[in-house]
């Protein structure tokens, strides 16, 4: 078949979608994608896969985004160049990203004159999570982006869709639970989990790296931000420390606009000299250098709708660094925890602290944990096991 992607960002950062484009790939389909370039920057080729980008500036982008909900420009962009997309590549399905593209892919399809399939991928609880944004806070930006507009248009958005993509099994049981109209065998579970076979072909030598560690190590690898539980997490590790543990933070990631100030304040603390190590960002394919460089990891996510849609990534690609993961109870990732006994899930700030001191003293109790998240990765939680759910979305449409 001639497989269309829609996507409304940078195809080359984004890992997810490169993975489903390789996998469709590999299964025999022709893949087209239609994504944003954003001037001035310039994108190497990807291979097998033909790229058609709709080039504008990021702040152009962002305030047609942002107005979407009041001047819907950015869907009549997006349905125009969806309707040429269909009829000069001849695609056979379309798979676009995001609810809020929902709409404007099934206009495309419409006004393109065909009667194709669409496959919807939503990598997160969008309706919910973009009330939570720092662009939506303000009476002004409140009334201009009009986040709660989303949530009324949630069910007729998931309606468009022949196929649902998500992330979690939750998620699709909280979906199928919230609009009984949905179809189950719409939905398609594909979590993000790593790539193993190209996780093997990186090195794991920590003398590749500029990090030297002088004492156990707890990491922490992401987007930095007051909603992924970082602040909590730094309170903590304060504690642990004044009560005499020899102990390190490792933090890599960008820090939200917004909690920035509060962020370097925190980390420059007198009491943290010397135990926090900051580092805004790294290559990916560095990642298993500094796992081998740590001794536990964490994901101290806010339990909300955003973070119960799925497992985050990083905790995948903790798990397969042989890393046991100290987790807040986020639905899905608590049950990924307590099922391969590979962490220690905690429900607040005493039960954190535990769980810290716990995998501090019990360098045992850290290899068996460790091992059973590998062990989980290899078996059920890689691109190989769970690609077979994409392709039978795929052959059932």
């Amino acid at each position: 078949m001639n497989i269309g992607i829609v996507l409304d960002n940078d195809l080359n950062n984004d890992n997810r979608v490169l993975r489903e484009a390789e996998i469709l790939k590999g299964d025999g389909h022709n893949i087209f994608v239609l994504c944003f370039g954003f001037s001035p920057k310039s994108y190497n080729p990807v291979d097998g896969i033909t790229v058609s980008r709709i080039w504008i500036t990021k702040r152009v982008k962002n305030v047609l985004f942002f107005l979407l909900n009041i001047f819907p420009a950015y869907e009549w962009m997006w349905s125009s160049a969806i309707s040429k997309f269909i009829s000069v590549n001849k695609l056979d399905i379309i798979h676009t990203h995001d609810l809020y593209m929902a709409k404007c892919t099934r206009a495309g399809i419409k006004k393109s004159g065909s009667d194709i399939k669409m496959i919807l991928d939503l990598h997160e609880n969008f309706a919910w999570s973009v009330t939570t944004y720092n662009w939506t806070k303000g009476f002004l930006r409140n009334l201009l982006s009009r986040p709660s507009a989303w949530a009324a248009k949630e069910e007729k958005y998931l309606h468009y869709a022949d196929g649902i993509v998500v992330l979690s099994k939750e998620y699709a049981e909280k979906l199928l639970d919230k609009y009984p109209s949905l179809a189950e065998k719409k939905f398609c579970i594909l979590p993000n989990v790593p790539d193993v076979v190209k996780m093997d072909s990186l090195s794991t030598d920590p003398d590749s790296i500029p990090f030297r560690k002088r004492a156990p190590v707890m990491f922490y690898y992401g987007v930095i931000a007051e909603r992924r539980g970082i602040f909590d997490a730094l309170k903590v590790f304060r504690e642990v420390i004044s009560e005499g543990h020899d102990l390190e933070f490792l933090i890599i990631g960008p820090v939200d606009k917004k909690d920035r100030s509060r962020f370097e304040q925190e980390i420059s603390a007198k009491k943290l000299k010397g135990m926090v190590t900051y580092i805004p960002w790294i290559d990916h394919s560095l990642l298993p250098a500094y796992l081998a460089s740590s001794d536990f990891c964490i994901a101290p996510f806010l339990v909300n709708p955003q973070h119960e849609s799925g497992v985050a990534n990083k905790i995948y690609e903790y798990m397969y660094g042989s890393k046991p993961v100290i987790v807040s109870a986020c639905k899905p990732q608590k049950a990924l925890i307590e099922k391969h006994h590979c962490g220690i899930v905690y429900s607040n700030d005493a039960e954190l602290g535990s769980a810290i001191i716990s995998l501090l003293n019990d360098s045992d109790l850290r290899v068996k944990m460790g091992s059973n998240g590998n062990q989980a990765v290899l078996t059920y939680y890689n691109t190989e096991v769970v690609e077979q759910n994409l392709k039978d979305l795929y052959n059932s449409i």
